[in-house]
């Protein structure tokens, strides 16, 4: 059977995607504990990173995918109007996972977790959906994997898949993520405060909620262009600042956040070039 790596790299041939290193502790993957007098640093108990990493966008849909030696990890994005909810396996982190029920799929039972041990209409709903069932079918889940649902992700977790299992499970995914989508109201940026207004294109192209987005978009930007930002944007540091510091006590509003996310493009964007020209 092909390494995970080597899946990965014949899914980025195959999906024109780009692969990268990475470091990604799962709880659902990997068991960690914190060195002593350093938090920030994780120990694997049991399990293992993921160490490999491809994006790709599919169908107009982007689909991320991280491998160890043991399991694939992918999932694909979107809005959705479902709660939380996962089949085979609970899920050890983002929410509680229950078990509430059996889905029968293709002679077999799967056990179903959701956040309170309790089926909703709409998790009912997308249950009995015939692009679920094809998912699930398609997907032949084994002791310890899963699929999972949330407001933002369709995804999966498997063992050792080959390239063929995993290209057909990539498919019905963003095949069922087609069908369940609902749309998303765009953010109405004009009710930031008048002063900000003119940086409202600005703040559309890179106030970029995925960190990983935000890097891509540093890297394949030109020079020019990454100047032009901080030049646009550090006029408004001292105002955003102040705009901010106006919500302690308070949860921001979506607007504030996209216009703090702007700050912190801008100040992330004068390090980036500041390191390539050194000093």
């Amino acid at each position: 059977m092909p390494s995970e790596s080597m899946v990965l790299q014949e899914l980025a041939k195959r999906f024109k995607g780009k692969l990268s290193q990475c470091e990604v502790y799962d709880a659902n993957v990997c068991i960690t504990r914190s060195l002593p007098g350093r938090p920030w640093e994780l120990l694997p108990i049991s399990g293992e990173p993921f160490f490999q990493r491809l994006r790709f966008t599919y169908k107009g849909r982007k689909v991320t995918v991280l491998a160890n030696n043991t399991y694939v990890h992918g999932a694909a994005s979107g809005t959705f109007a479902s709660r939380p909810f996962t089949i085979n396996a609970k899920q050890r982190v983002g929410f509680r996972s229950e078990f509430a029920d059996n889905l029968s799929v293709g002679g077999e039972r799967y056990p179903v977790f959701t956040d309170d041990g309790e089926v909703s209409l709409e998790q009912k709903h997308l249950l009995s959906r015939p692009e679920l069932m094809s998912l699930v079918e398609r997907s032949r889940l084994q002791q310890g994997e899963s699929l999972y649902f949330t407001k933002g992700e369709i995804g999966f977790y498997l063992k050792q898949p080959d390239t063929d299992r995993m290209s057909g499970v990539i498919d019905r995914v963003i095949e069922l993520a087609g069908k369940v989508e609902i749309a998303q109201e765009e953010l109405n940026l004009e009710l930031l405060p008048v002063q900000f207004h003119p940086i409202i294109p600005i703040i559309k192209k890179w106030a970029l909620a995925d960190d990983q987005e935000h890097d891509d978009l540093l890297v394949t930007t030109p020079e020019a262009a990454l100047r032009s930002l901080i030049d646009d944007v550090f006029p408004y540091l001292g105002a955003i600042n102040s705009y901010l510091d106006s919500f302690r006590g308070g949860a921001p509003t979506e607007q504030a956040v996209a216009l703090g996310r702007l700050a912190e493009c801008a100040l992330e964007t004068k390090q980036h070039l500041d390191a390539k020209t050194g000093p």
